[in-house]
């Protein structure tokens, strides 16, 4: 792994091994493999956590990209098992949203805008291969289980003769119980990266 993100990594390991397995496991509805192993599902891909040394790998046992890992262990220790309220809520509206807005839009609610702003029809083809299913917001939508306890709602308006295209990423508001802002932006990066990639091919196919 990156040596940038030994440290991080490598103090998430250290503070994992101090929370008991089936507490880790209830508050954030991950899955308990065994004694010893955890295994969460992070924008259609399974991953696997071993306990109590907090290493985690790819569920084929390949390598997991560093940032991922962390990501994944800070979901581990910080949730709090919070319901969903089912009520939708923008990153602005968040715990500290507001000053990551800028990178929010930039990371986040540009790409989505450009891979399906014109082609808001492929939305939900590409999102059904991450587990989404669509919703019925705006012109097009889709509801992503970006993690167990975290879905992640994308929603598309279409552009006419005087608005141009738009999109909102919108979050259900049990997300303050279980991620801080700075860290939502880094997973709906990943989940918007992975839906644009989706995309690829369905958009090829037209």
């Amino acid at each position: 792994m990156s040596s940038v993100y030994q440290p991080t990594y490598d103090g998430l390991r250290a503070k994992l091994a101090g929370h008991g397995l089936d507490d880790l496991v209830a508050r954030s509805g991950a899955q308990r493999l065994d004694a010893g192993r955890i295994g969460l599902r992070c924008v259609g891909h399974d991953y696997v956590v071993s306990h109590p040394d907090g290493i985690v790998i790819d569920a084929d046992g390949s390598p997991t990209e560093v940032s991922v890992a962390i990501l994944l262990l800070l979901y581990l220790l910080e949730s709090t098992g919070r319901d969903l309220e089912d009520r939708w809520v923008s990153f602005e509206q968040l715990p500290g949203g507001a000053g990551y807005s800028g990178s929010f839009r930039g990371r986040v609610v540009g790409p989505v805008l450009g891979a399906f702003g014109s082609h808001p029809d492929t939305l939900a083809q590409a999102a059904e291969a991450l587990d989404g299913v669509p919703l019925g917001l705006g012109d097009a939508a889709v509801r992503l289980p970006a993690l167990p306890r975290i879905p992640i709602a994308y929603v598309l308006w279409r552009g006419d003769d005087e608005f141009a295209a738009s999109a909102s990423v919108v979050f259900d508001a049990s997300i303050e119980g279980y991620l801080d802002a700075e860290v939502v932006t880094v997973l709906a990066e990943l989940a918007t990266r992975r839906l644009v990639d989706a995309a690829h091919p369905v958009q090829s196919e037209e």
